[in-house]
C-alpha cells in the first residue's frame, strides 16, 4: 500500500478520542512517520504537538496496533537500543539508510552539546546554544551561520581574555575586527605559555565552516545542508575545545 493509502486506514481506526493511540495515530496521518524516528523523537514530538508527556519504555507498547494492522514497522539497527518506527510503505533498507544519516547527527550532537562543553560556553552563548540546539540536524543554513559565528565571537573573547585584542583588530576600521580567516590564522601563530592558542591543523581545517557560514549569509543562490556540514564538525569541536580553555 501506498503512504496515503496507509495514513487513510490510520485515520480510520477506531481509538479513543485523545488517548495516547490517537494523538500517536495524528503524528502519522501527519506524516511525521514517512522517516523514521526513534521512540524518545516521538515522545518529544507528542509532547511539543499535543502537550501529553509519556514515557520513551511505553510507545512500542502505543506503536503496536499500528504495527498490527500494518500502517507502521518496526526497525532496530545492529547496536542500537531502540526502535525506529517508520510508515510501512518505506522499506526497511530505506528505513536503515535515513537511521543512519540520523545516528551521525546525533553522533556530533553529543559532542557539540556535551556538558562540559555547554558549561564552558554558558556565560557568553547562552543565546546562540539554544537557537543552535532548535536548529541543529534540521536547518542547514541556520546552522552554518551560527557556527561561524559563535566560532568568531569565541575567538574575539579568547583575545580579549589574553590581552591580545590589538593583534586582531583591523588598523583600517577603529573598533572592527579582522576578518574570521585572518582571526584564525593568527591564533595559531599567538601562543600562551609555549603552545598556540589554535593549532596549526585546526586552524586549517576550519576553513571548511567558514565557507559554509559564508554561504549561508552572504550567498542568496545557495542553500547550505547539513550533509556538508557534518563533516566538519569534529574540528570545529576541536577548535571550541581548543579555545574555552581561555575563557
Amino acid at each position: 500500500m501506498s503512504g496515503d493509502e496507509l495514513k487513510a486506514s490510520a485515520a480510520a481506526l477506531t481509538l479513543q478520542r485523545g488517548g495516547p493511540h490517537d494523538l500517536f495515530r495524528r503524528l502519522v496521518v501527519d506524516g511525521i512517520l514517512d522517516l523514521p524516528l526513534s521512540s524518545a523523537e516521538l515522545v518529544r514530538r507528542v509532547a511539543e504537538t499535543f502537550g501529553q508527556k509519556y514515557e520513551t519504555r511505553h510507545v512500542q507498547t502505543y506503536m503496536r496496533k499500528f504495527m498490527d494492522a500494518g500502517i507502521i514497522r518496526a526497525v532496530k539497527p545492529k547496536a542500537v537500543r531502540s526502535n525506529y518506527y517508520v510508515i510501512a510503505s518505506v522499506t526497511r533498507e530505506e528505513a536503515l539508510r535515513e537511521i543512519g544519516k540520523d545516528r551521525r547527527v546525533l553522533e556530533v550532537e553529543a559532542q557539540l552539546f556535551s556538558d562540559t562543553l555547554v558549561k564552558a560556553l554558558a556565560r557568553n552563548f547562552s543565546t546562540e546554544i539554544a537557537e543552535l540546539q532548535t536548529n541543529f540536524g534540521k536547518h542547514g543554513n541556520a546552522t552554518a551561520f551560527l557556527l561561524r559565528k559563535i566560532l568568531e565571537k569565541l575567538l574575539i573573547i579568547v583575545f580579549g581574555k589574553l590581552g591580545r585584542t590589538s593583534a586582531i583588530e583591523d588598523k583600517s576600521r577603529p573598533g572592527g575586527w579582522r576578518g574570521l580567516q585572518e582571526i584564525v590564522d593568527i591564533a595559531s601563530r599567538e601562543k600562551v605559555s609555549g603552545l598556540p592558542v589554535l593549532t596549526g591543523r585546526t586552524a586549517t581545517e576550519l576553513r571548511g565552516i567558514k565557507f559554509l557560514g559564508d554561504t549561508a549569509a552572504h550567498n542568496p543562490l545557495v542553500d547550505v545542508e547539513m550533509p556538508t556540514i557534518i563533516p566538519q564538525m569534529p574540528f570545529l569541536v576541536t577548535a571550541f575545545g581548543e579555545l574555552s580553555r581561555h575563557l
